[in-house]
């Protein structure tokens, strides 16, 4: 696997900083965060899944794991995080926006046409990136869903290319790294992550009682839950 001099270098300093973290466990025992703040951590990138591991995990098969997707996806973007109070490794992840444009690819997306070629729906196709809406804006492209549904895919996609045991766990050539780790409990979930500052502008305006008469926020539903979810409020608003 060839990779560029820049991918490498994006590689080498998520994996100083992995260790910086490693070193900073052990001398000191502040930056405590509870159990609640724990998914509210902050981040490097925005990231979109996170992956926990077993309480006291051995931090060489955690660097293992962190070397294994560096590696065999280079394109991925990792923040990572300790829970000081329960000794929980967290990796928050999500890819850049050229993966995550090809990950919709292989799931066969349904996205906007430009009106000027005929607007509607179509499958999303990487080689025909001219013809979506908004494609431009990496930010609003994909709803939330749609970018946890791409990242949950690319991850589970991630293929071990050499035989090797870790931690007593035999991992062979093509199985599934993600898969294989959840199998055999080194990794112990994966969980989509939400973005809170949506979330508490959906809170204001559409949840709270004091929105009950105001029109919902069709758009920003649609947004960040999706075309269907957008369409049952918009729906369950005409039988009120």
């Amino acid at each position: 696997m060839s990779l560029t001099n820049d991918k490498k270098e994006i590689i080498n300093q998520q994996l100083t900083n992995a260790n910086s973290l490693f070193r900073r466990r052990f001398n000191t025992l502040s930056s405590v965060i509870t159990n609640r703040l724990w998914l509210n951590a902050h981040t490097n990138y925005e990231c979109d899944v996170l992956l926990t591991f077993p309480a006291n995990i051995d931090d060489y098969a955690v660097i293992w794991f962190l070397e294994q997707l560096l590696l065999l996806a280079p394109d991925i973007r990792i923040s990572i995080k300790y829970h000081f109070t329960t000794g929980v490794y967290g990796f928050y992840v999500t890819f850049t926006y050229e993966r995550l444009l090809k990950g919709a690819d292989d799931l066969q997306l349904e996205k906007p046409i430009k009106q000027e070629f005929g607007g509607g729906y179509k499958i999303f196709f990487f080689d025909e990136l001219e013809f979506y809406e908004g494609v431009q804006d990496e930010d609003k492209f994909f709803t939330s869903q749609e970018r946890q549904l791409i990242v949950r895919h690319l991850l589970f996609s991630i293929k071990i290319i050499q035989k090797q045991v870790i931690s007593g766990i035999e991992f062979k050539i093509d199985q599934s790294l993600i898969q294989r780790s959840l199998e055999k409990h080194l990794i112990r979930q994966v969980i989509p992550l939400h973005n809170k500052q949506t979330l508490n502008h959906l809170r204001d305006t559409w949840v709270w009682p004091h929105t009950f008469f105001k029109r919902q926020p069709i758009e920003d539903i649609r947004q960040y839950f999706g075309v269907k979810i957008a369409l049952y409020f918009c729906w369950l608003s005409q039988c009120i």
